[in-house]
């Protein structure tokens, strides 16, 4: 009699168990990283709201106060605010400086914000409970 070729039912439990420990490791390093890329996306849009304020400031020898200004001009994409992930802000403009914000705002398990001033320095981290915190990378 020939025995016929295949996997048994203990086979398959064993290799969906060893599937979900492996997918369960790899989750939270996924989320992780999706995070911290979230976060560098928000410090390059920081970048070129630093960028666009400098052009401001050549021209009129002040900072912008909102992003509105900056956008009316085309020196800032108007995609930056449609974003949900994160809510962008100018919190100080004057002739001697600025501060822009981005502040996580949609639900998520992190929080915080990002800040960028005059001299181009981003500042600010995001954290959640149980995770060590995210910094800006560049």
């Amino acid at each position: 009699m020939r025995r016929a070729r295949g996997m048994t039912l203990v086979e398959l439990v064993m290799v969906a168990a060893i599937v979900g420990v492996l997918a369960s490791m790899a989750v939270p390093s996924f989320k992780r990283a999706l995070e911290q890329s979230r976060a560098d996306v928000a410090c390059a849009n920081l970048r070129a709201i630093w960028s666009a304020q400098r052009l401001y400031w050549l021209d009129n020898r002040t900072y912008a106060g909102d992003l509105q200004t900056l956008q009316s001009l085309d020196l800032l994409d108007t995609g930056i605010e449609n974003q949900s992930i994160y809510a962008y802000e100018i919190k100080l403009a004057d002739a001697t400086g600025f501060t822009a914000i981005a502040t996580r705002s949609s639900p998520s398990l992190w929080t915080g914000t990002f800040a960028i001033d005059s001299t181009g320095a981003v500042t600010g981290l995001l954290s959640a409970a149980g995770e060590s915190d995210i910094l800006p990378t560049y």
